[in-house]
């Protein structure tokens, strides 16, 4: 027959085996704070960072003459404004527009608009890209004036520049009302 001590401990013995079975955080071992592996950034060695391999060119294209490409080495980690800085290339034009030009590994090119910001001297954080091996960063002089992009404001309200050229692939003329 069953004792009545028997009857007491059979209520603990299954609440026991019900925490470790469930994972009860009462019996689960403490996690350790420190870490084993220890994490090195690529090209990291004994603290000395070594230059990713490779070359970048920045080509100046003026509106009449020939472009001008010089070829630099890629040292380091570097963005599109600080390439412009270190080459001087922002220094040729008071207006210029930009392109960035990447190499892909299938062999074909993935060309990119930037957008430079005159009045920061600066190109657009959303477009200052990491510059990568390979890549070709064009700076192309802008003739338009002033008065220039004066009427391009003023016109966008009516639809922009465009509107109003009579080239449609739809009908003869392009009127949008």
């Amino acid at each position: 027959m069953l004792r009545m001590d028997s009857l007491i401990a059979l209520p603990g013995l299954l609440a026991l085996a019900a925490c470790f079975s469930t994972g009860c955080a009462l019996f689960q071992p403490k996690p350790t704070t420190e870490l084993t592996a220890q994490v090195k950034p690529n090209g990291v060695e004994d603290g000395k960072v070594e230059a990713p391999p490779g070359n970048f060119t920045v080509e100046v294209r003026p509106a009449k003459g020939k472009p001008i490409a010089k070829e630099q080495p890629l040292a380091g980690p570097l963005s599109v404004q600080e390439a412009l800085e270190h080459t001087k290339a922002n220094k040729k034009f008071k207006r210029f527009n930009l392109q960035l030009h990447r190499p892909l590994p299938d062999g074909r090119v993935h060309s990119m608009i930037l957008q430079y910001d005159r009045a920061a001297k600066m190109v657009d954080p959303e477009y200052d890209y990491s510059i990568q091996s390979g890549d070709r960063v064009i700076v192309i002089e802008d003739t338009t004036t002033m008065l220039d992009d004066f009427m391009k404001q003023m016109s966008m309200p009516f639809g922009g520049p465009n509107r109003f050229t009579g080239k449609d692939k739809k009908t003869k003329y392009r009127f949008e009302g």
